[in-house]
């Protein structure tokens, strides 16, 4: 019985990440059998093409992030390569490839939330985000306080700041409300935003803010990225934060 629910949870858990596409893949990118053949180029390009955020492939080379966090294992790899040496790519072959490819894709979508150690400086981060939430101009920190936290939890914020060393549970504490933050829809705004920078990260969260209708992933993804921007000195990349 306790082995079902374990099992039963972890299909959950699958299902609320991943995204359900009502085309092919393979129709989508025009894969022939030389595309198979050059399959570093092919999952590479698709893999960027059915990413939301450039994190899901932690914004590096797709080979390397498949090989680096084994979304790829050994033998799949070796298929791959085995078919560089083919002059004709079968029904079989094809329909392997297709199964690896789309396995590949679907262990793509992450929903982010702080750990602990993605917090480098708990502190220092405490601080800076009253300091700015104290400036007239629009920022994170002050749409944060207004906008984002209740009363309460900024005053816990607050008290937090005027300590020089917080304790573990303190600063599990601030973890823990970072966490409460993104999950809810109006965290992010971006012109509060464009005080920290306006670049292709801003853009891409833009994107997906601007969708009519967004997916609790989607909501998730534009907050996570949205506080890794704000506050990018004081915490680990975003593809080092658990999903």
């Amino acid at each position: 019985m306790r082995r079902a629910l374990i099992l039963l949870v972890m299909i959950s858990a699958v299902s609320c990440t991943s995204i359900k596409r009502d085309y092919s893949i393979k129709e989508k990118y025009k894969i022939d059998d030389t595309a198979m053949k050059n399959w570093e180029k092919t999952f590479s390009t698709v893999i960027k093409g059915e990413s939301e955020l450039e994190d899901w492939y932690g914004a590096d080379e797709p080979i390397k992030y498949l090989a680096q966090y084994q979304k790829l294992d050994r033998k799949q790899a070796m298929f791959l390569d085995s078919l560089k040496r083919k002059e004709i790519i079968d029904k079989e072959d094809a329909e392997e490839f297709d199964g690896i490819l789309n396995r590949v894709v679907d262990k793509l979508p992450r929903k982010y939330y702080l750990k602990d150690e993605n917090i480098k400086d708990v502190t220092g981060l405490v601080k800076y985000m009253v300091s700015q939430s104290m400036l007239k101009v629009q920022n994170p920190s002050n749409y944060i306080a207004t906008n984002v936290a209740t009363p309460e939890e900024w005053q816990e914020i607050v008290v937090l700041s005027k300590k020089d060393d917080l304790t573990e549970k303190e600063r599990k504490k601030v973890r823990k409300l970072l966490n409460k933050f993104i999950k809810r829809e109006q965290f992010y705004q971006p012109k509060s935003w464009y005080f920290v920078e306006i670049s292709p990260r801003t853009v891409e969260i833009n994107n997906i803010y601007n969708k009519k209708e967004k997916t609790k992933l989607e909501i998730n993804n534009v907050n996570a990225k949205a506080l890794y921007i704000a506050y990018r000195e004081y915490l680990s990349k975003l593809e080092k934060w658990d999903d």
